[in-house]
């Protein structure tokens, strides 16, 4: 054989082989599914997920919500390391289902999976910027460099800007946690102690800030004490210190310790590892679905410029009865019984 035919011949065999691969590769590619994936997103920004256990085990007690801090405490303190979103969220499904019965702890992990708390984070972070807006700040957006008149207009048209809703709101001078009085921020938690001190030999009184039936009150606070609400988020160390300062002051009777919990942007860091796991990715709105209806329309052309005798387009379908069908002529019948 001559060489040149056989390696012509191999080329061929090559090529032919290729082309049949592809060409069954193609296919395979082409009988995939095309399966359509939709997600229906929140308009406001993520929040966190330890968050949102927190909020989870308030709606079955109030109880269960302060033990889930003081459980967590000592646990932001230790934890360390690198963490993925998963490894974070099984902690915090193990911490939260911990203080449920076993019935109920499938249920805690089913509500955390859809973010059903996620809207009450978000009420919470517009009372922290109400709280914030009503003592505005000399060095940022709350102030705006306008005098006093103005600010206050400011802050009214800030209070009913629509578009401010789902925009999380900037830690203010870098702080993370603040305690709302009524009459007073406080950033530090000497400030707050020094007030406390100070509270209990004058005993001013003034206007308190506005408590909701949401709101999560200390269990050891007397309702007679003044209101100071913490705004903060678990697993920062300006949380912790101002939690026991206000824990210690509310058996005391000095205070009536309400928290509302929120995470300022800026702040993720100062959480640890899990503790802003959800912050920062867009909110997917659970229990949501959406149809895809498909209908094939077709329709027959008729010519109805010619109407014949007798048939109107009411009645498209008249047959002629004179015909034959199986021994039976239907016009001679109807004659004879008419």
């Amino acid at each position: 054989m001559d060489p040149r035919f056989g390696s012509r011949f191999c080329i061929l065999f090559f090529l032919t082989c290729s082309l049949i691969s592809g060409f069954t590769f193609v296919g395979a590619q082409n009988q995939r599914p095309k399966n359509v994936q939709v997600a229906i997103r929140a308009k406001w920004s993520g929040t966190p997920l330890l968050l949102e256990a927190g909020e989870l085990l308030s709606k079955e007690s109030e109880n269960l919500f302060w033990e889930f801090i003081d459980g967590w405490l000592p646990v932001a303190k230790t934890e360390g390391g690198s963490h993925s979103a998963k490894d974070c969220l099984v902690k915090i499904l193990k911490h939260g289902s911990s203080l449920f019965s076993e019935s109920l702890a499938s249920l805690f992990e089913f509500s955390l999976t859809l973010r059903s708390a996620s809207p009450r984070l978000v009420l919470y972070r517009q009372l922290a910027e109400e709280s914030l807006s009503s003592f505005p700040l000399s060095d940022d957006s709350y102030s705006h460099n306008v005098s006093e008149g103005d600010a206050s207009e400011a802050v009214g048209t800030k209070k009913l800007d629509p578009l401010l809703v789902g925009v999380n709101l900037r830690s203010p001078h870098g702080k993370c946690c603040w305690v709302d009085i009524g009459e007073e921020l406080f950033f530090d938690v000497a400030e707050l102690q020094s007030w406390l001190q100070r509270h209990t030999e004058i005993g001013d009184s003034f206007q308190q800030p506005e408590l909701y039936e949401f709101d999560h009150v200390h269990f050891d606070s007397n309702i007679m004490s003044p209101v100071g609400i913490l705004y903060g988020a678990l697993g920062t160390e300006c949380f912790r210190e101002f939690h026991l300062t206000l824990v210690q002051a509310a058996k005391e009777g000095k205070v009536k310790y309400v928290v509302r919990p929120v995470l300022p942007s800026g702040c993720e860091g100062e959480v640890g590892p899990c503790g802003a796991v959800g912050a920062m990715d867009s909110l997917n709105l659970g229990g949501y679905g959406v149809e895809l209806a498909l209908k094939n329309m077709e329709y027959k052309a008729m010519d109805d410029s010619t109407i014949k005798k007798g048939v109107t387009l009411e009645d498209p379908h008249t047959e002629d009865l004179s015909q034959e069908v199986r021994g039976f002529i239907f016009s001679k019948i109807l004659v004879r019984y008419h």
